[in-house]
């Protein structure tokens, strides 16, 4: 639905720059989810989201503009590295919470809380992603409507489609802390609507979680009445008494790692080089960024979490008199698929702009990197596999930067998924 790209502003300062897709942005309900995004995210006040430094929602391209947080996402982050450790789930669980109680003084809805929306950085999480968001209204919790937000993640209320309050946020914020904890979703995985009636029947799985006082705090966020749960403003008080200690290194050494690594790559641009005239109309910065930018990523799917060093400007109807007229030759990129699960794959296919290979037999972890043509030159792709009853992750990055993951399990027969992109 929209590119992400790393720009730079006039001061230096590192930036995220999402823009609309130009066949979204002549959709005017699509756009009128991007402006209010705009208007929650300037709305809310608190420490642990990505502060807007500027943002057009009525620009021909509309775009926004926020802090670039080196970091990696907890979906991301459990996926690579695995749980994280019970310290580091309580320090996650106070910032989100206070955040949660920010989103909602403001009176708003997230509508999506999920560990792709939790970035973990290295001074606390940050809460991410208001394009479901809406105002909180006096009908909320009874009008009717189509199920808005993620699989896995959703309170049984917002599963069964009726329009939910702040409640809704913190039963998602639970499910979150259970993946956090486990590395698995509360009602186990397979297709969206198996899991879906698993959210609305069966009561979560926190058999796994390691700790006491993690899992007693969950069964309050997720119990099913809404009116039982605690507040967001509640989960934030208490959290903030139990959090250790701020001054610890509070993540993992692999997740503090990769978070360096891309705090590197974001800071090492290469050289401009001209641009073409008919190109330099779209170079030109956001209006009171002054935003001189790098090479555009296209980013399939949602909006991505963590924006790649390779970036390019923003396309918007404000130009800034101090943005350049320059762009940078892009180098050539790195695609990578990697599969995780717990079985062993009968089969797998994939082909990378033309050539095609397939292996027998393959245990996961299996990871597969491939050197790809620079932009604007782009890259087709496909992968597909076969495996027994178990379940298969799939995530593909360009460039660090993921663009395109999934999930599919099976019990009782077997599985098979498959996936394409172009980037």
């Amino acid at each position: 639905m929209g590119v992400v790209y790393l720009g730079r502003s006039a001061a230096g300062r590192t930036v995220a720059i999402k823009t609309v897709h130009p066949e979204f942005a002549a959709d005017p309900e699509f756009r009128d989810r991007f402006r209010r995004e705009v208007t929650t995210a300037r709305a809310v006040d608190g420490g642990f989201t990505a502060p807007v430094v500027d943002a057009d929602p009525d620009a021909r391209i509309p775009w926004l503009v926020t802090e670039f947080l080196p970091s990696v996402s907890l979906g991301d982050a459990v996926a690579e590295a695995g749980p994280l450790p019970v310290d580091a789930v309580w320090r996650m669980a106070a910032g989100v919470a206070e955040a949660l109680a920010s989103v909602h003084r403001a009176g708003v809805v997230h509508g999506d809380v999920k560990p792709s929306n939790v970035l973990l950085t290295l001074d606390g999480p940050r809460l991410i992603d208001f394009g479901v968001s809406r105002a909180l209204e006096p009908a909320a919790a009874t009008r009717p409507e189509v199920p808005a937000g993620s699989p896995g993640f959703m309170s049984p209320e917002q599963a069964a489609g009726a329009r939910t309050g702040p409640a809704g946020d913190v039963f998602s914020f639970g499910s979150t802390l259970v993946y956090a904890c486990t590395g698995t979703a509360p009602f186990g995985e397979g297709p969206w609507h198996v899991t879906m009636l698993r959210i609305r029947r069966e009561p979560p799985r926190l058999d796994a979680v390691p700790d006491n006082g993690l899992r007693e705090l969950i069964a309050a966020c997720m119990d099913r009445v809404p009116e039982r749960r605690p507040t967001a403003e509640e989960l934030a008080e208490r959290l903030a008494r139990a959090v250790p200690d701020e001054t610890a290194s509070w993540l993992p050494p692999a997740v503090v790692a990769e978070i360096g690594r891309r705090r590197r790559s974001a800071a090492r641009p290469p050289a401009p080089i001209r641009s073409p005239k008919r190109r330099r109309a779209l170079l030109l910065g956001a209006a009171g960024v002054g935003t001189a930018l790098v090479i555009a990523v296209p980013v399939a799917g949602r909006y991505a979490t963590a924006p790649d060093p390779a970036a390019s400007q923003a396309p918007g109807d404000r130009p800034s008199p101090t943005a350049t007229a320059t762009a940078t030759r892009a180098p050539a990129r790195t695609l990578e698929f990697l599969l995780t699960g717990d079985v062993t794959l009968t089969s797998l296919t994939y082909t990378v702009n033309g050539r095609t290979t397939t292996l027998r037999n393959v245990r996961l972890p299996w990871r597969r990197s491939f050197a790809i043509p620079a932009l604007p030159q782009r890259t087709t792709w496909r992968i597909e596999y076969r495996f027994p009853p178990g379940t298969v992750r799939r995530t593909v990055s360009v460039d660090g930067f993921r663009v395109q993951s999934g999930m599919y399990g099976s019990t009782g027969r077997p599985g098979a998924d498959r996936a394409t992109g172009v980037h």
